[in-house]
């Protein structure tokens, strides 16, 4: 049934991977230049106005920019997909300490059960929101499991305060077995689960034969494999090699990010830049050169701060005489034509993401399950609003 959809993704996916597949910052130019010019000159000309107003929403460039890539679809006419966009009324004690949109998705999550559930268990629960407005709708327990002890503590706490019929099981889902826990008769929820964390359990819940799965996957780069392995059988045949930077793009929307994390995105999208072209004239080379993770207080210092950084976790000595300000306005330039290469790159993310979901889903599928996905929520409360519903 999810097959032929999986397949028709993998084939548009395959077909453009030019305008996808391709780490902006280790290019100079788009990897499409050669073979469609006319869209290259397009995104030279585009006003930053415009450029910035389609960058809120990378799908309200399709139809321009269809005039240049005929083949362009949009994801919802590649894999249509049914929503369930309802929240579920609760007590405002309920609702304590969890901030509007956090307790938005968890109320649209939890108005996805229509009746009551078999016994519930809460996977990656963190502080259990999720498991305790579960518990009370049905009345009945509910195990969470979460790797922090703090956070099952306050949990428990919060449980134990509000009379809910929760438990908390500390442990470590991808080291830990959890065979007392998983049962052929429970409903496996999870929202926001990351990478391998959900795809374990998928696997625990095949292996245990679980009754239902309720997942909205989150992170799908956070995989111990350097390039994903599709679980489904399906996705064996395919010929996409996903790194983990590829499946990266399939989460880098940024609809509800807060204006202070958008601000400090941008300063250190600009300051990287900085480093890179430093580090290219430095080393009198051509090549990308990546840097870990930066502590946030230096994307609020001047860029010397971060350069020198980024120098020493590379081995290198940053020469403090360097001319800054014709390095950022040089940055500026280069993140003028980054930012026109990941409009386009961007209007493939909802494809890959869902590519993503359907291998999850025919994983599922081909264990037996009948399996639907569904938009849970609007992308407004959260871009990850897909869900798996997956029932023996």
């Amino acid at each position: 049934m999810l097959a032929a959809p999986f397949q028709r993704l993998d084939r548009y996916l395959t077909d453009h991977c030019l305008y996808w597949q391709f780490s902006p910052f280790a290019v100079n130019d788009y990897p499409w230049r050669q073979q469609n010019p006319a869209l290259a000159q397009w995104l030279d000309e585009l006003p930053d106005e415009q450029l910035a107003s389609w960058q809120i929403n990378a799908e309200q460039a399709l139809p321009a920019c269809k005039r240049f890539l005929p083949e362009l679809m949009a994801a919802d006419a590649l894999y249509p997909l049914q929503k369930h966009q309802q929240s579920l009324p609760a007590p405002f004690w309920l609702q304590s300490g969890i901030k509007g949109r956090k307790w938005q998705q968890i109320s649209a999550f939890a108005a996805l059960f229509n009746r009551r559930p078999g016994p519930i268990l809460e996977w990656c629960a963190g502080k259990g929101h999720l498991g305790r407005l579960l518990a009370w709708q049905f009345a009945q327990p509910v195990i969470s499991v979460e790797w922090q002890a703090e956070l099952c503590q306050q949990g428990q706490q919060v449980a134990r305060q509000q009379h809910v019929n929760q438990r908390f099981v500390c442990a470590d889902v991808l080291k830990d077995k959890l065979d007392e826990y998983v049962q052929a008769d429970q409903q496996l929820v999870a929202l926001h689960a990351c990478g391998q964390l959900h795809i374990k359990m998928l696997q625990e819940a095949v292996k245990n034969r679980v009754q239902a799965v309720y997942l909205c996957p989150c992170c799908y780069q956070l995989i111990t494999q350097e390039t994903y392995h599709p679980l489904s059988q399906a996705g064996q045949y395919t010929q996409l090699q996903l790194s983990r930077a590829d499946l990266r793009l399939a989460v880098q929307e940024t609809v509800t990010a807060p204006h202070r994390d958008r601000h400090k995105r941008l300063q250190e999208r600009l300051y990287r830049q900085m480093f890179d072209i430093w580090q290219r004239q430095h080393l009198g080379q051509d090549n990308y050169l990546p840097v870990p993770s930066a502590p946030d207080y230096l994307f609020r210092q001047p860029p010397q701060a971060f350069l020198q950084w980024a120098a020493q976790q590379k081995g290198l000595v940053f020469v403090p005489s360097v001319d800054l300000s014709g390095l950022e306005v040089t940055a500026r330039q280069r993140l003028k034509l980054l930012e026109r290469m990941e409009l386009v790159q961007h209007l493939f993310r909802r494809a890959l993401e869902l590519w993503l979901v359907l291998d999850r889903s025919l994983y599922l599928e081909e264990h037996g399950y009948h399996v639907q996905i569904l938009e849970f929520c609007t992308r407004q409360i959260t871009p990850r609003n897909l869900v798996i519903v997956a029932q023996t």
